[in-house]
C-alpha cells in the first residue's frame, strides 16, 4: 500500500471513531502566478493532525512507507508533540493506529 493509500484509509477509518477528530495537514510550497515561491504549513509537521476526547489530547500521525525515515524537521516536531503530552504515531500500516482510543 502506498503512503497516500494508507493516509486515506487512516482518515476514513480513524475518522469514524467516536471521540476522535482528525484532518489532513498539508504543508509544502508552490509558485504563484507571478512566479513567487509560497510556502505553507509548518515544516516537519505530521500528515494527519487531530484531537482526542475527553481532554483534547493532541494527535499527530506521520505516514511513512515501510522503509521511510523521518526528516530532521519531522524528528523535531515529534519531540515537541511528545514533550507537551501529545500522542505522536509513526504509521507504516493500519496496525499502527488501531489502538488509538479515547481515555
Amino acid at each position: 500500500m502506498s503512503e497516500h493509500e494508507l493516509q486515506q484509509r487512516i482518515l476514513l477509518e480513524l475518522g469514524n471513531k467516536p471521540g476522535i477528530r482528525i484532518w489532513r495537514n498539508n504543508s509544502g510550497a508552490l509558485y504563484d502566478q507571478r512566479g513567487h515561491l509560497i510556502k505553507f504549513g509548518l515544516q516537519g509537521s505530521a500528515d494527519i493532525l487531530g484531537i482526542i476526547k475527553p481532554h483534547g489530547r493532541f494527535l499527530a500521525i506521520e505516514v511513512k512507507a515501510p522503509r521511510g525515515k523521518l526528516t530532521k524537521q519531522q524528528e523535531r516536531f515529534k519531540r515537541m508533540i511528545e514533550g507537551h503530552g501529545g500522542l505522536y504515531i509513526l504509521a507504516r500500516s493500519m496496525e499502527d493506529v488501531k489502538n488509538i482510543t479515547c481515555s
